[in-house]
């Protein structure tokens, strides 16, 4: 066993703050989610857990993260009753200064790739903006 030692996974986390805009739907779950793909689909590689109504700014935290590269990073909304009808509020990208989701074509901006490698194992400041009024 000594001479053929196992190295533990080395695994990454991607923290920041969510700022919230609008006001907040009646039903549904908020969380924060990291992408394998764009656009998302199937599950997220890691979600937070939901986030509570009425939450002006939320400090989150993803860890676990195995390396590789995350294609997007989102603040998402989602009724149990009707999850088909999920809704992307806020993406990591460039602009920190907006959501970068809109209601007229693209509707989504670029978001930031994140790479967690040996290089950048752990994202701080990833902070996102996201728009409540898109869940109509």
């Amino acid at each position: 066993d000594d001479n053929n030692p196992v190295k533990a996974p080395d695994f990454g986390t991607v923290s920041g703050r969510v700022t919230f805009t609008g006001a907040w739907p009646a039903t549904g779950d908020v969380q924060i989610s990291i992408w394998t793909s764009w656009p998302p689909a199937g599950p997220p590689a890691k979600a937070s857990d939901v986030i509570a109504k009425g939450t002006t700014t939320y400090d989150y935290k993803l860890e676990g993260l195995n390396k590789g590269e995350y294609k997007a990073l989102t603040v998402g909304w989602r009724d149990p009753a009707n999850p088909s009808g999920a809704k992307v509020l806020g993406l990591y990208w460039a602009n920190s200064d907006s959501s970068g989701v809109s209601a007229a074509p693209p509707f989504y901006a670029t978001p930031t790739i994140i790479t967690v490698s040996d290089a950048k194992i752990e994202w701080t400041n990833s902070n996102i903006k996201a728009d409540l009024s898109i869940v109509k």
